[in-house]
């Protein structure tokens, strides 16, 4: 493959800059940084990873120089445009920063340095994280799937890629890396609330749900409530119900990620179960769902939507009379130490096919504040739930931005 020019410029330029942009082959603006180990005895030594989907350089765990053995490996640069040549067809490229001074990488980590000054490694590692990228790394990775498709170090450098001068790299690097700052703090804060959200549910619930009557009251707790929580059995407020739906209405599923949610197209009757007459339970809305062989990993929602659906007969059903909170009972059911505790009371002589039974889950004796203090517990969670899910959507509009910029900043 020769070098050729061709008059291309992306869709949107920042307006100090002109003239088409330049394809060129990796190896003219790229050089490969090589700096081999000279591993020593009773040296430790630590070694860097690629993470695949441009997720970034992780540091494995410090290893013995009698363990690295025979194996090939080199000083990482600190400022390199790093590929992963087993899991370049799936991104796995990063870039190396001061983070990795003084780390090693094995021989299939290929690292490249500007040649000639023509090229900013942060440009070069967007351009191969966009689809265009991806779509290049494919095709100098050939062979099977998996393992066998590794990057040809030949093919590598004949790719051509069209970029402008090295200025216009920059400042588009620069820019985008603005976007990526922000989607950054956005994430962060996000962390930040879920973290603090399971800090209040772990304090809020730190009592011990169980077979027992002893009156206790949170770790924490507002102000203007006062006295103890009541023990109370679910028997008490919680009503099973085993209705069979009709066809007409939608099927759902329950996941232990994302609640009671509607199953694919390729789900269908044959599929589930064999019994017609009883294949699904009805569910209504502010009905709960938990499933009895996972309700120990968490795998229990409540049906929030204002229709009805349907779901396995293998599922247990229940609803709450008004004497209940619905948000209140939904956090505790989910907390932390309910998951705990139905863990604990589930039977079975195997760990996969262990249950929570629904007359053993009826028994459970919990304690329960004022419907007051029910409403302003789960008035405050829901609180948090919501600004989670604005820096969700944050989260997802500024990915959808930064996408449509790299389809269009770039050629």
């Amino acid at each position: 493959m020769t070098k050729k020019t061709k008059n291309k410029v992306p869709e949107l330029r920042f307006p100090e800059f002109h003239g088409d942009w330049e394809t060129d082959r990796v190896d003219h603006f790229l050089v490969r940084y090589v700096n081999p180990v000279k591993v020593e005895p009773e040296i430790i030594y630590k070694e860097i990873g690629i993470r695949s989907h441009g997720k970034g350089i992780f540091h494995k765990d410090p290893v013995t120089s009698e363990a690295l053995g025979n194996k090939r490996v080199f000083w990482v640069h600190p400022e390199a445009f790093t590929v992963n040549i087993v899991f370049a067809w799936e991104q796995a490229v990063a870039l190396t920063s001061s983070h990795e001074q003084g780390y090693i990488a094995s021989h299939r980590f290929l690292m490249f340095r500007p040649r000639d000054n023509r090229a900013d490694l942060k440009f070069v590692l967007l351009f191969f994280l966009r689809k265009r990228g991806k779509h290049l790394l494919e095709l100098a990775s050939p062979g099977g799937a998996g393992r066998n498709k590794t990057l040809g170090q030949e093919s590598f450098a004949e790719l051509e890629i069209t970029l402008p001068k090295k200025e216009e790299q920059e400042k588009i690097a620069s820019f985008l890396g603005a976007v990526d700052t922000r989607l950054n703090q956005l994430r962060r804060k996000r962390e930040l609330l879920q973290t603090y959200k399971r800090g209040v549910i772990q304090k809020l619930f730190t009592h011990k749900i169980g077979l027992r009557k002893k009156k206790k009251t949170p770790e924490v707790r507002f102000p203007e409530f006062s006295g103890n929580w009541e023990p109370r059995k679910f028997s008490e407020f919680i009503l099973k119900k085993d209705v069979t739906a009709s066809d007409d209405i939608p099927l759902f599923s329950l996941t232990i990620e994302n609640g009671i949610t509607e199953k694919t197209e390729r789900y269908e009757r044959s599929f589930l179960v064999k019994d017609v007459e009883e294949a699904y339970k009805l569910v209504e809305s502010n009905d709960f769902v938990y499933n009895p062989m996972n309700l120990r990993f968490g795998a229990l929602a409540r049906h929030g939507r204002n229709y009805s659906v349907k779901v396995s007969k293998y599922y247990d059903i229940f609803s709450l009379d008004k004497t209940i909170n619905l948000l209140f009972i939904e956090f505790f059911l989910k907390s932390h130490n309910s998951i705990k505790y139905y863990n604990q009371m589930a039977e079975g002589s195997l760990l996969e096919k262990k249950r929570l039974h629904f007359s053993k889950f009826l028994e459970f004796i919990f304690l329960l504040p004022s419907l007051k203090e029910q409403e302003k517990i789960a008035n405050f969670l829901t609180a948090i739930d919501h600004k989670i899910e604005t820096l969700t959507r944050q989260i997802e509009q500024t990915e959808k931005f930064k996408k449509g910029l790299l389809q269009k900043m770039f050629v």
